[in-house]
């Protein structure tokens, strides 16, 4: 019986320098060198941040290679001098210091500066008078929930902090109302979307008219939001 032989080609990858491959564009055709010594077919690309990197050619067209890396952000790890004992380092992007022992040493000195930072104060006051939990509000007398900054200049825990519930603490700092800088009504405004949703607007249309949601809309004539407007 005759014996069919079967050739099979390989089709080669084609590209051209001006190619784009995300954010890469290709400046030329390469052969790079595996750790094995085996070559391979690369592309020598210009990224849009302006740096230039060199892809396989497979991954730039099966789209793995989109760009240098600035795609990504920042390194997850970068190397510094550690501020405890000055060692050159990798060290992660959301850590200080280089080790276990060098955090605790950069901790204490936080917890122990001149000018402390606003949460170490919190744990100061947190530490000497307790939870604020354990006190009543003092404007609206329910229970507290959050120690509550009155005077910046004290350095007595007494004077500086007053306990307060959450909703009075939002009031005291100006976070609600007309003092939240996200605030897209005011207080006149308010008032007017109520009287309009009282003459028998529905909330879309009481959206569409003040440039917000129906869901904002909603939640301020009903009182959710802006309670202290009546």
């Amino acid at each position: 019986m005759p014996v069919l032989t079967l050739t099979v080609r390989i089709m080669k990858h084609v590209i051209n320098p001006g190619d784009k491959f995300g954010r890469l564009t290709v400046i030329a055709e390469v052969q790079k060198a595996a750790t094995d010594g085996k070559r391979y077919r690369a592309a020598l690309c210009r990224c849009d941040c302006g740096q230039e990197t060199t892809s396989h050619i497979s991954s730039l067209i099966a789209g793995n290679a989109q760009s240098c890396g600035c795609s990504r952000g920042p390194p997850k790890y970068q190397e510094k001098h550690c501020p405890v004992c000055g060692t050159l380092a990798v060290i992660r992007r959301d850590r200080k210091s280089c080790s276990r022992a060098c955090g605790y040493q950069l901790a204490r000195a936080t917890r122990q500066a001149t000018n402390p930072s606003y949460d170490v104060w919190h744990r100061r006051v947190t530490k000497a008078r307790g939870p604020a939990s354990g006190y009543a509000c003092v404007d609206c007398g329910n229970p507290a929930q959050d120690w509550s900054t009155v005077d910046p200049s004290s350095d007595d825990l007494q004077t500086r902090f007053q306990p307060r519930c959450r909703r009075c603490h939002r009031y005291y700092d100006g976070a609600v109302g007309e003092g939240n800088p996200r605030a897209k009504l005011t207080s006149g405004k308010v008032r007017q979307l109520r009287a309009r949703r009282s003459g028998g607007l529905t909330y879309r249309q009481l959206a569409a008219e003040f440039g917000i949601s129906d869901v904002t809309a909603c939640a301020a004539v009903n009182g959710k939001t802006w309670a202290h407007v009546s």
